[in-house]
């Protein structure tokens, strides 16, 4: 079964039902709902979401990506000392949020969905859909 890490901003519009960074990344969002792939949702993820969801900026609370973790589609990734370790080798990635989820990606050794531009372009991490 395919597995993948995903970032805030990908995993947050999946839910409010836009399309997806790429179309191989939307896949990847589709084959979880579908029971044939596996969405990790890294500790930094739920902690953006719970903070962007406090100041108003997204209508998307915690409690809603919880739910998602009740299927086994959709597993958490502790911030871990293992993470932590992986980031601190990840010298292209100078936003401590954005390296934790590339660093959480590296760790399992799992390609993470993102559209964001300093992710794709850094080497230390496997983006799913980068040319």
């Amino acid at each position: 079964m395919d597995r993948f890490v995903t970032d805030t901003q990908a995993l947050l519009k999946f839910m409010m039902g836009k399309k997806v960074i790429d179309d191989e990344s939307y896949q990847a969002f589709l084959a979880a709902e579908r029971g044939e792939a596996v969405v990790i949702i890294p500790a930094i993820v739920l902690m953006e979401v719970m903070y962007l969801f406090e100041k108003h900026r997204i209508d998307i609370s915690l409690l809603q990506v919880e739910d998602l973790l009740e299927s086994r589609n959709y597993q958490f990734e502790p911030l871990s000392l293992e993470v932590l370790e992986a980031a601190s080798v990840i010298e292209d990635i100078p936003e401590l949020h954005d390296r934790l989820i590339a660093a959480t990606a590296r760790y399992l050794d799992l390609p993470l969905i993102t559209n964001d531009p300093v992710i794709r372009g850094s080497r230390f991490v496997n983006v799913l859909g980068k040319s």
